[in-house]
C-alpha cells in the first residue's frame, strides 16, 4: 500500500516510515498512538515548526494519494493566497460550515448514514449501500439510478449511501477501496456488488437477496373489512392494493376436521413462500362465511376447497379448476403471474366481508338441539 503510493508521488512528495519504537521521540512529538498512522507534514518556513494533518480514509494507496494532493493543493493555494478552502481539479469541494459531500441525496428515499448511525441501520434488517465520495465521476454517474433504486424498493429494500469523505472510520472498517463501492449487507454479512450498476441489474440483485432473506407475506384469515383492505385491496392504514390477491375458501371445520384444515392452510403457506417476492396477498376463509364475495368471484359449483386469484387493479379473476393440490395450485399461479391463466371480469361490485370469529385451531362441535317433548311443548292443564 505505502510502497504503491511513494511510487506513484515519487517527484511530488517524499513518503518516509518511521519506526516509532526506535525513534520515541518523533513518535511523541506527533502524538503518535497507535499504528499505522498516516499524516503529511507541510513546511512552514525556515525556523518554524512543519504543520501535520492525520488521514483517516481508506487503507489504499489511491486513497492515499488522493488525499496526498489534496493536502498539497492546499498548501499551494495558501501560498498563493487563494485561501484553503479551494481544492485542487479533481478533488471534493469544502465550503465553511458544510460537510464534504452534504445534501448529495437530499430529498430522495436513498438513506444517508454516517459513522454514528451506521451500525445501527444494520441492526435494523437488510440494507443495499453505497459507499461513495461526492467529487468521484463514476459516483456522480450512478446518483441518478441509485436514487431511482431507492424510490422503486421503498417498502421492501433499504437504499443507503456513506459519503467516505465524511464517515471516514465506517469506510475504514468496511475496507472500502474505491468509489463507488456497493454492498449487500445482511445478517452482520457484507456481499460486495460486481454487477452492472444500470438500475435495471442493482434491482434485480437486490430483490433477488430481499427474496432469500425476508420472510414470505402471512396468510391470514378473512374475518373483517380491515384484513381484506390490508392485505389485498388496499385503503387500511395507507396500505397499498395488493398485485394479486390468492384466496382459498376451505371446507367447514366439521369437514375437514384440524389435519384437513392444517394441510389446506400449508399449501397456501407454500404458496406464500415461492412468491414472498411478489406484491401478492394470501387469504383464506371458511366456505360459506363470505357469501358476498363467493358471488362476486364465481366460486359454487366446484364445491370447496376452492382457489381463486384477484387482481383488484383490473377487477379480474381466475379460478383453480384442477384438484387442490401443492403442484397443482404452484402451477396455477404461475399460469395467472405470466398471462397464461384464462381471466374473467369480476361478478358486480366487490362486497364487503363479513365479520366473522376467526379459527381458533381447535375442531368444531356440533352444536345439538335441546329436546323438549310434546307436553312441555303444548304446555299441561
Amino acid at each position: 500500500m505505502m510502497e504503491k503510493a511513494a511510487t506513484a508521488l515519487k517527484g511530488m512528495m517524499g513518503v518516509v516510515a518511521v519506526d516509532v519504537d526506535a525513534e520515541k521521540e518523533a513518535g511523541a512529538a506527533y502524538g503518535i498512538k497507535g499504528f499505522p498512522t498516516i499524516k503529511v507534514l507541510m513546511h512552514q518556513g525556515a525556523g518554524q515548526e512543519p504543520k501535520s494533518a492525520e488521514y483517516r480514509g481508506p487503507r489504499t494507496a489511491a486513497g492515499i494519494v488522493d488525499w496526498a494532493l489534496e493536502q498539497a493543493g492546499k498548501v499551494a493555494k495558501r501560498r498563493l493566497g487563494g485561501g484553503s478552502s479551494q481544492r485542487p481539479s479533481g478533488g471534493p469541494k469544502e465550503s465553511a460550515g458544510q460537510q464534504p459531500g452534504a445534501g448529495f441525496y437530499e430529498g430522495t428515499e436513498v438513506v444517508t448514514l454516517d459513522d454514528t448511525t451506521f451500525r445501527s441501520a444494520l441492526e435494523e434488517g437488510p440494507i443495499f449501500v453505497e459507499f461513495y465520495a461526492p467529487w468521484c465521476g463514476h459516483c456522480k454517474a450512478l446518483k441518478s439510478d441509485w436514487t431511482q433504486l431507492a424510490a422503486r424498493l421503498k417498502g421492501k429494500v433499504r437504499v443507503g449511501a456513506v459519503d467516505c469523505t465524511v464517515a471516514k472510520q465506517t469506510c475504514a472498517e468496511e475496507q472500502v477501496q474505491g468509489f463507488p463501492t456497493l454492498k449487500w449487507m445482511a445478517g452482520g454479512d457484507a456481499e460486495a456488488y460486481q454487477g452492472n450498476r444500470d438500475l435495471e441489474s442493482l434491482a434485480s440483485f437486490a430483490l433477488g437477496r430481499w427474496a432469500k432473506d425476508a420472510p414470505p407475506a402471512e396468510v391470514k384469515e378473512l374475518v373483517d373489512e380491515h384484513v381484506w383492505e390490508e392485505h389485498c385491496v388496499g385503503g387500511a392504514d395507507g396500505a397499498a392494493a395488493k398485485q394479486l390477491c390468492v384466496i382459498a375458501f376451505l371446507p367447514h371445520i366439521l369437514d375437514a376436521g384440524v389435519e384437513g384444515r392444517t394441510a389446506e392452510l400449508k399449501v397456501l403457506q407454500t404458496l406464500a413462500e415461492k412468491f414472498k417476492d411478489r406484491p401478492f396477498g394470501f387469504l383464506w376463509a371458511q366456505g360459506g362465511a363470505q357469501p358476498g364475495l363467493e358471488a362476486n368471484l364465481g366460486v359454487g359449483g366446484y364445491g370447496y376447497p376452492a382457489l381463486v386469484s384477484l387482481s383488484p387493479s383490473k377487477g379480474k379473476y381466475s379460478s383453480l379448476r384442477s384438484a387442490y393440490e401443492e403442484a397443482h395450485v404452484l402451477e396455477f399461479i404461475e399460469a395467472v403471474r405470466t398471462g397464461r391463466e384464462r381471466v374473467e371480469d369480476v361478478h358486480g361490485a366487490l362486497a364487503t366481508p363479513a365479520t366473522t370469529d376467526p379459527w381458533n385451531g381447535e375442531a368444531g362441535h356440533l352444536e345439538v338441539e335441546e329436546e323438549f317433548s310434546l307436553e312441555d311443548l303444548m304446555g299441561s292443564d
